[in-house]
């Protein structure tokens, strides 16, 4: 079945969307689910990850941001980050971050309004392919109170390998 001349460059346009910004390594907001936590009355709610460059180069110093809102103020917590690769769990990652002493928030203590977080990451190790990686990223205020968990998917590459194969 033939492609009309007139569809032809819409699709060229709406392909160019979706893999330029990957092949340049432009940054990009991923997919993510809020998952559940201790006491839902004092939740924070993630609203967009953005991840640059994208896919994220391995051995490099990166940054998440992460844009959430609460109703509360936070005056202290620490985040933790856990990532890994999937399928096979490769070059495994689990920091820790004070909130507000290591500068993760944009504004220290936190208020009822919209919030940044940038969570610094690194990622150890050689691939040969680009590969997807499943991240955890939590709050985590008085010792056990969970008021944020967002989980996702991204992708990483390694800079010294660019063949732009994504392994399966």
């Amino acid at each position: 079945m033939a492609i009309s001349h007139a569809l032809q460059p819409l699709l060229l346009l709406l392909l160019a969307l979706f893999f330029l910004p990957a092949a340049l390594g432009l940054g990009t907001f991923v997919n993510f689910t809020n998952c559940r936590v201790s006491y839902p009355y004092r939740r924070v709610n993630v609203t967009s990850i953005w991840i640059d460059p994208y896919p994220l180069p391995l051995r490099e110093i990166n940054r998440i941001k992460i844009t959430a809102e609460t109703n509360y103020n936070i005056t202290l917590g620490k985040m933790i980050l856990n990532t890994f690769s999937v399928p096979l769990v490769l070059n495994p990652v689990h920091d820790e971050f004070h909130l507000c002493r290591d500068h993760t928030v944009t504004t220290c203590p936190v208020t009822a309004v919209p919030m940044v977080i940038n969570i610094p990451v690194v990622i150890n190790g050689a691939d040969h392919y680009v590969r997807e990686y499943f991240a955890e990223i939590l709050l985590i205020e008085e010792l056990i109170n969970q008021t944020m968990c967002v989980t996702f998917r991204y992708l990483v590459r390694d800079p010294e390998f660019s063949t732009g194969i994504l392994a399966a």
